[in-house]
């Protein structure tokens, strides 16, 4: 009786564990199958990010604490540009100097005004206006060093390059994200200064503040630095390509820039059609460059053919009526740019310096792929 119980305990036992094992074998049979189609998906996934978000995602942690304490900054001068316009409106408005005083009244007490107006915001004004003139060179040096020139000094780039990332998908993520955030720095700066600087631009013919006179403050208004930043930018990092060391590349980049802003100045008064000024050449004296809030930018004299002589040398070293007797002129003429031209000059300008951007763009590509092996 114990034998058959002990015997039909033990088959119960073998078919248990047979049981089990069969169980066992068919889970595992179908963790197989459904294994690799999810191993797939994952790896397909993990592949797909470097594409995508892996470069742009790596620039953002390489730069991250220059983003923070830029857009810091940013946030400081914008404060500071909004207390600045208050200011400046309040004064105004308080003391009156929106309206110009009549020539025929005693202006002491207004010219006090406009002195110690000068004194208190003229500083406030005028380092602003540099700032926004120098984003463009502060622009070129970051992208040139930090950004391309230390990837190919190091040589981490190759790492890129051997991880399914192209060499121009690599330098458009390198460059794509901080020339972003640079253009969208500089556009809501320069609109806060623009804002800032239009409110007290216009008073008392635009010589309420010395030396912001619309045309003098060119750089720093409008369009012209966002345009500068994206040239500053983009020839940054084609020096950047060019020279492969951190601080020469910088340095470079900011030579360039200063020696190109000289013809840039020169093209700038063509760029529009000025209004032009013409008197006979019996008056004592030619038309002065000087005064008012319009921009005379040449002068000089007129021929009988209509030809022109601009500024020739002895309006200054002889005497008047012996220059216009030399060149036998029967004129004068002037050539300038009133305020109305203001937004005019400064999208042409916008639109040359953007289309030589495109063409350092291009550069850059260029020099990209003759560095890929």
């Amino acid at each position: 009786m114990s034998a058959t119980t002990s015997s039909r305990t033990t088959s119960s036992r073998t078919t248990s564990s047979r049981t089990t094992s069969s169980r066992t074998t068919s889970s595992r049979t179908t963790s197989s199958r459904t294994t690799p189609g999810r191993t797939a998906a994952a790896t397909a996934s993990v592949l797909r990010r470097p594409r995508t978000l892996g470069t742009a995602w790596v620039v953002w942690r390489q730069h991250r604490t220059a983003a923070w304490i830029a857009l810091a900054v940013l946030a400081v001068l914008c404060a500071e540009l909004l207390w600045l316009r208050g200011a400046m409106t309040g004064y105004v408005a308080e003391h009156g100097l929106a309206v110009p005083c009549p020539a025929e009244d005693d202006c002491a007490v207004y010219t006090a005004a406009i002195d110690d107006f000068r004194l208190r915001y003229g500083d406030f004004l005028g380092y602003n206006t540099l700032l926004l003139e120098f984003l463009p060179l502060f622009a070129g040096m970051f992208v040139a060093g930090p950004v391309i020139a230390r990837e190919l000094e190091s040589g981490t780039y190759k790492v890129a390059w051997t991880q399914s990332v192209s060499p121009p998908r690599w330098f458009a993520a390198k460059l794509g994200l901080p020339v972003a955030a640079l253009l969208v720095g500089a556009s809501v700066l320069s609109a806060v200064f623009t804002w800032t600087w239009r409110s007290v631009g216009h008073l008392d013919h635009g010589l309420l503040v010395d030396g912001t006179l619309w045309y003098e403050a060119f750089d720093a208004l409008g369009p012209a630095p966002v345009a500068g930043v994206l040239f500053g930018a983009v020839l940054g990092a084609l020096t950047g390509l060019l020279v492969k060391r951190t601080l020469p590349a910088m340095a470079v980049t900011a030579a360039a820039c200063v020696l190109l802003y000289w013809p840039l100045t020169t093209v700038r008064p063509y760029l529009v059609d000025p209004v032009t000024t013409t008197r006979s050449a019996s008056s004592d004296y030619p038309p002065s460059l000087h005064g008012g809030d319009s921009w005379h930018y040449e002068r000089g004299m007129t021929t009988p053919s209509g030809g022109r002589l601009p500024d020739a040398g002895c309006i200054e070293s002889a005497g008047i009526s012996r220059c216009v007797t030399r060149h036998g002129a029967d004129g004068w003429y002037l050539d300038s740019h009133p305020p109305a031209h203001s937004q005019r000059l400064e999208w042409a300008q916008a639109g040359l310096v953007a289309a030589a951007a495109a063409a350092c763009a291009a550069g850059a590509l260029w020099r990209v792929r003759r560095l890929c092996p």
